[in-house]
């Protein structure tokens, strides 16, 4: 029977977070210097299938990329293995980013510094990666053994396609200088969602190269989703709640983006457009479910499956000191929706819903 790792699950997640490319790339003359319009667009969508193929990869063999291969259901969710396993999958892609950033043509030639890759990568077992990178057309000369202290440059061929080093270097560099200029922890989980070079965004195409506004709204969150529905109801909503006079932040989860939206002041939000694991879902901070009992008269079957839905609660519930959780009576059964972790109510937004959304928590949204 063959082994389960957490790594492969997280690997097939992380997969999911590459951004859909579009049939047609608006691209900014900073990028054209060396290749064409058609030249540089060929060999981005080109990369974009290789990462996907290198994600795959990685879910089915992890070993071979020098991975932590802890078994499923032997560790739970909070343990240091299960933590690893969700940000492992992106090694490889850290990896690149460095060797591409910190390299440049001579003549012909893409020379990669050594020295400066090794200061700022913190990726294990880079000859494992260096090797692996082999079997997908990357060819390496400079060093011994696939060990990046053997020299003091490696050298950087791709012989199948030559303009794939050119657009994978020039994007790296507008990454580091732009997105990570500056930033503290570049391997953080809210920097990782943004990266333009991880998740392979196109967007990062469309301003030069000292300028990104990539991932500062909504899109931090819309980009990531493969569904044309699920991002136009992020946008819709995202407006209805700014004009509403909400502000929105980042968040930070292990299954992936949330844009969260707040009152004023407050600090913590009503709503989050989140996407966990993939699934895009609409958070809301209902604190008195009572109050919203009688307006489900007036709503879809679907919201009133939110209300109808219980769960077992969290360790705080079982000893009693749950403070976030939300407990109400629904068709004669006490219901429970935990809140330690997010909001205590999450579904998967509608557009036609919206109105629903807003009146539910305008009626629940206080205690008391």
């Amino acid at each position: 029977m063959r082994e389960t790792y957490l790594v492969s699950e997280w690997a097939l997640i992380r997969r999911n977070e590459l951004v859909d490319i579009p049939e047609q790339l608006e691209i900014h003359p900073d990028f054209l210097q060396a290749l064409s319009h058609e030249e540089f667009e060929s060999a981005f969508k080109e990369i974009g299938a290789m990462f996907y193929r290198m994600y795959s990869d990685i879910a089915d063999s992890p070993q071979r990329f020098g991975l932590p291969l802890y078994k499923m259901d032997e560790y739970d969710y909070f343990s240091n293995q299960a933590r690893e396993a969700r940000v492992a999958p992106r090694n490889l892609f850290y990896f690149m980013l460095w060797l591409f950033a910190y390299g440049d043509f001579r003549g012909n030639a893409f020379i990669t510094d050594t020295v400066e890759v090794r200061k700022i990568n913190k990726v294990p077992k880079t000859n494992l990666l260096l090797e692996a990178l082999c079997d997908y057309g990357f060819v390496f000369g400079g060093i011994k053994k696939y060990s990046l202290s053997s020299g003091d440059y490696l050298e950087i061929d791709y012989p199948d396609n030559p303009n794939i080093v050119k657009v994978l270097s020039a994007v790296a560099k507008k990454v580091k200088n732009t997105q990570l200029k500056d930033v503290k922890n570049v391997y953080s989980g809210s920097m990782a969602f943004s990266n333009a070079f991880i998740g392979w965004n196109y967007k990062v195409l469309k301003e030069d190269m000292h300028t990104c506004s990539l991932a500062e709204g909504c899109d931090y969150v819309a980009d990531k989703m493969h569904d044309e529905t699920d991002r136009e109801v992020i946008f819709i909503l995202d407006k209805v709640l700014i004009e509403r006079g909400y502000t929105r932040k980042k968040g930070d989860s292990n299954e992936g983006p949330s844009v969260r939206y707040y009152c004023k002041q407050s600090a913590t939000y009503d709503y989050a457009l989140t996407s966990d694991k993939g699934k895009l879902y609409l958070e809301l901070r209902i604190r008195n479910a009572e109050k919203c009992l009688e307006y489900l008269h007036e709503c879809p079957e679907r919201i009133v499956e939110l209300f109808r839905y219980s769960d077992s609660g969290c360790k705080n519930r079982i000893n009693g000191s749950c403070r976030s959780g939300v407990k109400y009576e629904f068709e004669k059964e006490e219901k429970w929706h935990c809140g330690c972790c997010g909001a205590p109510f999450k579904i998967h937004p509608i557009k036609e819903d919206i109105p629903h959304y807003l009146k539910l928590l305008e009626l629940g949204g206080k205690k008391g």
